[in-house]
C-alpha cells in the first residue's frame, strides 16, 4: 500500500495523455455496453459504472487500485433518488474502524438524464466542458474514484482539501470539485417555470387544488392549506402532496 500512495501522490499525466486515455474510456463504453448505445444515453447499468471504473485503473494505474479494493469490499450503485449530488463514495466499518471496509460508490442517473435533455447551456463537471452525457458521467466516475483512492490508502479525504485537488489534477485534468448538472430545481424553473415558493394548482381526484411549492426534488412538494393537516411555523396547517412538474401550473 505504501508503493501505492507514493505513486498516487507523485504520478503525473502529460495533458495528451490523459486526453487520450479518457477518449478510449468513452469510445470503449460505447462499443462495450449493453445498455448505453449513444453519448446522450437513456439507460445505464451498474455494469457500465463499474466496467468504466475499471479502464480507468487499467489505464492511470496499472490495474493496481481495485484488487486491493475489492479484496476489502466495493458495491456500484446508480441512484435516481440523489437530485443534487452527482455522485458519491461511502465507507462503511463493519467490523470497526481498524477493520476491513466496505467501500460504496454511486452516481445520479437523475441528474445524468437531466442534463443534455431539454436545456442547451453549456455543463461542466469538475471544470471540464462535457459535450455529451457519457462525457458528463466519466467526469463524475473520476471525481469519486479519487475519492475511493483516498480512502483505500490514508482512509480520509475531502474533495475541497489540496491532496484530493492534486489528485484529480494530475490524473485527469481536472481544474475543480464541483459539477454543474442540470438539478431538477434547475430544470422546473426552465422547462415549467415553477419555483420554490410559487403558488400553484394541479389534480387531485378529481378536483384542483391550490397549494404552494415547498421543495424540488425528483416531484414537488406542494402545501396545501387544511384545517386537519400538520402544523408549520407560519401557525397554519397545510397538507402535503408530492407530484410531478408536468402536473402544475401557476396561478
Amino acid at each position: 500500500m505504501s508503493s501505492l500512495a507514493g505513486e498516487v501522490a507523485l504520478r503525473t499525466f502529460p495533458a495528451e495523455v490523459i486526453a487520450k486515455h479518457q477518449r478510449e474510456i468513452h469510445e470503449q463504453t460505447l462499443m462495450l455496453s449493453r445498455t448505453i448505445d449513444r453519448p446522450n444515453f437513456s439507460r445505464v447499468g451498474r455494469d457500465d459504472l463499474s466496467r468504466m471504473i475499471k479502464m480507468y485503473d487499467e489505464r492511470f494505474f496499472d490495474g493496481k487500485v481495485l484488487p486491493v479494493v475489492m479484496a476489502e469490499g466495493l458495491q456500484f450503485g446508480l441512484s435516481s433518488r440523489m437530485t443534487r449530488i452527482a455522485g458519491k463514495m461511502v465507507t462503511h466499518y463493519p467490523a470497526g474502524y481498524d477493520g476491513p471496509r466496505k467501500f460504496e460508490l454511486t452516481l445520479s442517473t437523475s441528474l445524468l438524464f437531466q442534463t443534455f435533455e431539454d436545456s442547451d447551456r453549456p455543463v461542466e463537471v469538475t471544470g471540464r466542458l462535457c459535450r455529451d452525457r457519457l462525457e458528463a458521467m466519466q467526469r463524475v466516475a473520476e471525481h469519486e474514484f479519487v475519492h475511493l483512492i483516498e480512502m483505500l490508502i490514508w482512509n480520509d479525504g475531502n474533495c475541497s482539501e489540496a491532496r484530493f485537488q492534486s489528485i484529480a489534477r494530475r490524473y485527469f485534468a481536472h481544474t475543480d470539485y464541483r459539477h454543474d448538472l442540470i438539478t431538477q430545481r434547475e430544470r422546473a424553473a426552465r422547462k415549467f417555470n415553477i419555483r420554490v415558493g410559487d403558488r400553484v394548482r394541479f389534480p387531485h381526484d378529481g378536483q384542483y387544488l391550490i397549494g404552494r411549492v415547498n421543495r424540488i426534488t425528483r416531484r414537488a412538494t406542494i402545501l396545501v392549506p387544511h384545517e386537519s393537516g400538520e402544523p408549520f411555523s407560519d401557525g397554519l396547517r397545510y397538507l402535503r402532496f408530492y407530484v410531478p412538474l408536468e402536473k402544475l401550473k401557476r396561478v
